[in-house]
């Protein structure tokens, strides 16, 4: 009788152990690739001159990169899931939110892409095994662009 509640309470903690080693490693899984993707177009897009973005949308930035190639950063989706892409380049999965907004040097939001002086990103990637979600925001001033009366 003692050695089965040994085995009890050993499968439960090893079941519990598994359990967090999982949590960890799906959430560092979902971080990993969601840097990689916000990084990528922050890269690029700090290259990008206004005159250069094509389209301003809330879900999809166009624009033509420093290789002089029409592409865009855009959430596609593949086989049912929402995934990050760079033109054809697949770049993160399990996206759940990828949102654009885009502001003039004055400060007021726009649409029209030659007015562009700053882009805010706003990336949640969903985690593998539904261990929660990963949200990164962050924002690219295109070709550095920097003014004393922004707010």
């Amino acid at each position: 009788m003692v050695v089965g509640v040994i085995a009890g309470v050993s499968a439960k903690v090893l079941m519990d152990g598994i359990d967090t080693y999982s949590l960890v490693t799906s959430r560092r899984d979902a971080v990993e690739h969601a840097r990689v993707g916000m990084d990528r177009m922050v890269s690029e897009l700090l290259l990008v001159d206004s005159n250069d973005i094509t389209l301003a949308s809330g879900t999809k930035v166009s624009f033509t990169d420093a290789n002089n190639s029409s592409t865009n950063f855009q959430r596609k989706t593949v086989q049912n899931t929402w995934e990050l892409y760079r033109g054809d380049d697949f770049l993160a999965g399990i996206v759940g939110l990828l949102d654009f907004d885009y502001y003039r040097d004055n400060g007021n939001s726009t649409s029209w892409p030659w007015l562009v002086r700053r882009i805010n990103i706003e990336l949640t990637v969903q985690t593998l095994g539904g261990y929660g979600t990963i949200p990164l925001r962050t924002e690219v001033f295109p070709r550095n662009f920097m003014y004393t009366n922004f707010r």
